[in-house]
């Protein structure tokens, strides 16, 4: 079971992200999530922008029809590539010839005709859209 402040933490980070909360704990008490703040003992339950970009994309893969432990599993490898490469302007999962499928950080698209079947996120756009909320309750008063 998770702890109230953690529930609160989570409930705000989906919030922000528009991404269900009980789908989002279910894919977590599943073990589906594991790059999600505060799993390692002593790391703070605080989503950071990373964080919540791989939010994000695990609430649109779910709109596209992921399951939540494929969203939760495609989220977390956005989220280390979004880590690895923090100027990252895409990311995409992306259909290999073998069937299977990879995340893709904008500068591996060195030829994108190898890749022409892939779900595609604007990382900067995803950015700014994040932080319209956080804007818009700075500007208002309390």
């Amino acid at each position: 079971m998770t702890s109230a402040r953690f529930d609160l933490a989570i409930a705000e980070a989906c919030r922000i992200a528009q991404v269900p909360f009980e789908e989002f704990v279910s894919t977590v008490m599943a073990g589906g999530y594991p790059c999600l703040p505060g799993v390692a003992p002593g790391s703070p339950r605080r989503f950071d922008e990373t964080d919540l970009l791989a939010l994000y994309i695990y609430g649109r893969l779910l709109a596209f029809g992921f399951g939540g432990l494929r969203a939760g599993e495609y989220a977390c490898r956005a989220h280390a590539g979004l880590r690895a490469e923090p100027r990252a302007q895409s990311i995409s999962i992306a259909l290999t010839s073998d069937g299977g499928k990879r995340v893709v950080i904008e500068q591996d698209l060195e030829r994108p005709a190898m890749l022409p079947e892939r779900i595609h996120f604007d990382i900067a756009a995803i950015r700014r859209q994040l932080r319209q909320p956080a804007d818009r309750s700075a500007a208002e008063p309390v």
